[in-house]
């Protein structure tokens, strides 16, 4: 399949396996915006006689605007119905692809809620590619993919007809990645509940299992870190201690700068091989009682317990430090440097959350990025 970036590879499908519908959805959406050089997207999935949302991505903004805009996302539904005047249902019932120039010119369909979203955010939706996602057995739809606002250089352009090519090929394979995860989550926990049933009188074999299956849930598998669902899972118990103990507790919050650069110039492998390293100097760097997390694709959050401030920022400056010194090898003895730039927050007696200290975190993060990059902001 030919696109404007050249072959799709049998590695670039590969890429799109897993075994967790989230991540799937999550991996699809990015390799999409990559290859068709858009800002946005979204998928959503079909639900009884709803189209219902599951993902959202947008390069223009920070991983933790992401996440605050998908709690309201999440309660989206559209009635699969005729005449309904939404693009992704009209998408979904026809089967065919719809492209739109400019949301602002185009009297076709209702986007009320885009617009909405424009203004809530200072954001500005143009173009708009919206496909059905077809079972290729059954050719039915299951869902529906929107791709948002076409990047040409720093413009906004149209999508093109090799984009829709593209994107007509690919959601086949794509739809077939869906049902396949969802039949191997079904038979998992058909496996998990047998499984449960046969060894409920083993109560010692059965702890072994579930922490066993516990530290696979609580751990991002490439890395090792400990993943968000843990880190919000203890929130509450964190804070709870610190304050019975009246000690001191922070939180560095760190992101790689320019890794899109690093996956667009050398690849996804190499971009995981540097994730690694991080990881890797993370956990050198910090003390067993200390708490590191992949946060997202490239962000990171350590939470320092029984730490001040002071403590935490020349824990901050160590790793950033090390990272900036890291080298990593890849093909033909060629050596890539890179960095990160780091927010550093100390919890407050007022804070009733350790996301609000998170919050602080992440807007040094991105203050340090403003001034320059690879830099400890506190």
């Amino acid at each position: 399949m030919l696109v404007s970036s050249g072959l799709v590879k049998i590695e670039d499908i590969d890429y799109l396996e897993s075994n967790d519908l989230d991540t799937l959805l999550n991996k699809i959406l990015n390799y999409l915006k990559h290859i068709t050089h858009c800002d946005a997207g979204s998928i959503y999935l079909k639900d009884g006689n709803d189209l219902t949302f599951h993902i959202f991505q947008n390069n223009s903004f920070s991983q933790m605007t992401i996440d605050n805009i998908q709690i309201p996302l999440k309660k989206m539904k559209f009635e699969i119905k005729k005449d309904s005047n939404t693009i992704a249902v009209e998408s979904f019932i026809t089967k065919k692809i719809i492209t739109i120039d400019d949301i602002y010119k185009n009297n076709d369909f209702d986007f009320k809620s885009s617009k909405e979203f424009d203004i809530k955010f200072n954001y500005k939706t143009k173009s708009i590619l919206t496909a059905p996602l077809i079972n290729f057995y059954s050719g039915e739809s299951i869902g529906v993919l929107q791709l948002i606002n076409k990047q040409s250089g720093n413009n906004l352009t149209s999508f093109t007809n090799e984009d829709k090519d593209f994107i007509s090929l690919s959601s086949y394979l794509i739809a077939l990645s869906i049902i396949t995860t969802k039949q191997s989550q079904e038979t998992l926990r058909k496996i998990n509940k047998n499984i449960e049933k046969q060894i409920i009188s083993r109560t010692k074999s059965l702890e072994d299992i579930q922490h066993q299956l516990l530290e696979q849930v609580n751990k991002d598998p490439m890395t090792e870190l400990f993943n968000r669902r843990y880190f919000n899972e203890i929130n509450e118990n964190l804070l709870s201690i610190t304050k019975k103990s009246n000690s001191d507790m922070s939180i560095i919050m760190l992101d790689v700068d320019n890794f899109k650069t690093i996956n667009d110039t050398y690849g996804h492998s190499v971009g995981d091989i540097v994730i690694c390293n991080i990881s890797d100097i993370l956990k050198k760097s910090t003390r067993t009682s200390d708490i590191c997390v992949r946060f997202g694709g490239e962000e990171f959050v350590v939470v320092l317990p029984k730490t001040s401030l002071e403590n935490s920022v020349k824990i901050a400056e160590k790793i950033r430090k090390t990272i900036e010194n890291a080298q990593t090898l890849i093909e033909q003895n060629e050596v890539i440097k890179y960095t990160v730039s780091v927010g550093v927050s100390k919890i407050e007696a007022l804070d009733n959350s350790i996301v609000t200290a998170l919050n602080r975190a992440d807007t040094l993060l991105y203050e340090a990025k403003s001034l320059g990059k690879n830099l400890v902001r506190f």
